[in-house]
C-alpha cells in the first residue's frame, strides 16, 4: 500500500527545529514506514504542484495534513482521502484575525467536500464542531496527537527540577511575554513576534529537535498558556519526558484533568501573574514526586506507536496489510 502525506510546504521535513505540524508529518512517515507501508511526503505550497506530484505517485491513501491544502481535493485521484486540521483557533475562530478568510476559504470547503474526504480530528471538541456544521459524524475519526516514546529521554531525577520550561514559537498567541517576570521559567523557541525580551537570561533560544528529545526531561514541568491551541504536541512531549504540565483551557485537549500533575489555568486567571506563579510552583513540586506515573501515563495514552495502531485500524483497515 502506498500512502501520500501532504505537508504544509513551509519548511523542510524533517524540520531542523520548530514546526509542530512538520514534526507530526515526519512522525507519521517514520512510524508507518517502519510498519512496512510505502510512504511519500509531498511537501510543497503550490496547489497545482501538489496535485501533480500526488497523482504521479498513484497512492492508495492520501492524508492532507495542512488546512490550506483542502482545495486540492477535487484534483486528487485516490480512493481514500483523509484530512486533518491543526489550526490553533479551530474551535474558537472568532479569536483569530484570520477568522473570515479561514471560515470561507477553508472550513466551508471541508464541509463541501464531505463526499470525498474523511476527517481525522485531533480532539472530541473539533469533531463536535464539524458535526454541528453538517459534516457526517460517521466520516470522522478522532485520532489525537502523540509523542515519540522511542526518542524522548526520561530521567527519574531531573537536573533542573526547580525550574519550568515554556517551549514553543515565541509569539503573541503563546503569550510568553506575559510571564517573563516569573523567574523560575526558562523560555525556549524561535522568536516570531510579541514584546518578549530576547535579551533576558531566561531566554534559551531555539532548540533543535534532538536537543528537545534529550534535554526537556531536565525540567520539573512545562508551561503553555496560549490563547489558542488545538491539541498541542509539546504538551504530550513534556508528559513523555516526565514533566507535569501547566496549561491554559484551550491547551488541555485530550488530557485527564483529574491528574495531580496536570494543572489548567482558567482563562480569567491567565493575566493574574501571582496566581499563575503559584500554580506553576505547586504543579512543579507535585510533579517532581510523580515522574514515573507521568511517564507511564504518557506511554499509555500518548505514545505514537500506540496511536499509530489506532490510525492503521481506523484508516487502513480496508486495505490488505503491507
Amino acid at each position: 500500500m502506498k500512502i501520500v502525506l501532504i505537508a504544509p510546504g513551509c519548511m523542510p521535513i524533517p524540520s531542523p527545529g520548530w514546526g509542530a505540524v512538520e514534526r507530526i508529518v515526519w512522525d507519521y512517515y517514520e512510524l508507518l514506514s517502519s510498519s512496512g507501508y510505502e510512504v511519500v511526503i509531498v511537501n510543497r505550497s503550490d496547489h497545482h504542484g501538489i496535485i501533480a506530484e500526488c497523482n504521479a505517485n498513484k497512492p492508495d491513501v492520501v492524508h492532507i495534513m495542512y488546512d490550506d491544502h483542502i482545495v486540492v481535493v477535487p484534483g486528487i485521484q485516490c480512493p481514500k482521502i483523509y484530512y486533518t486540521s491543526h489550526f490553533a483557533y479551530l474551535t474558537h475562530p472568532e479569536l483569530s484575525s484570520k477568522y473570515n478568510g479561514y471560515y470561507w476559504g477553508i472550513f466551508r470547503k471541508v464541509i463541501d467536500n464531505c463526499n470525498r474526504v474523511v476527517i481525522n480530528v485531533i480532539s472530541d471538541e473539533i469533531r463536535d464542531l464539524y458535526v454541528r456544521n453538517g459534516f457526517p459524524v460517521d466520516k470522522i475519526n478522532v485520532i489525537r496527537n502523540g509523542a515519540r516514546d522511542d526518542k524522548f529521554i526520561y530521567l527519574e531525577v531531573p537536573e533542573k527540577g526547580d525550574r519550568s520550561i515554556y517551549l514553543g514559537k515565541v509569539e503573541y498567541r503563546k503569550a510568553q511575554y506575559k510571564y517573563q517576570g516569573i523567574e523560575t521559567i526558562d523560555f525556549v523557541g524561535n522568536y516570531h513576534d510579541s514584546p518578549f525580551n530576547r535579551n533576558s537570561v531566561q531566554y534559551k533560544g531555539e532548540w533543535s529537535k534532538d536537543k528537545i528529545y534529550k534535554e526537556m526531561t531536565n525540567y520539573g514541568n512545562l508551561v503553555l498558556l496560549s490563547d489558542g491551541e488545538a491539541d498541542p504536541l509539546v504538551v504530550k512531549e513534556a508528559l513523555m519526558a516526565g514533566l507535569g504540565v501547566v496549561v491554559s483551557e484551550c491547551a488541555s485537549a485530550n488530557l485527564d484533568l483529574g491528574r495531580e500533575f496536570i494543572t489548567v489555568v482558567p482563562d480569567n486567571k491567565r493575566d493574574d501573574i501571582e496566581y499563575v506563579r503559584l500554580a506553576i510552583q505547586d504543579n512543579r513540586e507535585k510533579s517532581i514526586k510523580l515522574r514515573d506515573e507521568i511517564r507511564q501515563y504518557a506511554l499509555e495514552k500518548f505514545g505514537w506507536s500506540r496511536i499509530m495502531d489506532e490510525y492503521c485500524g481506523k484508516c487502513l483497515v480496508s486495505f490488505k496489510s503491507p
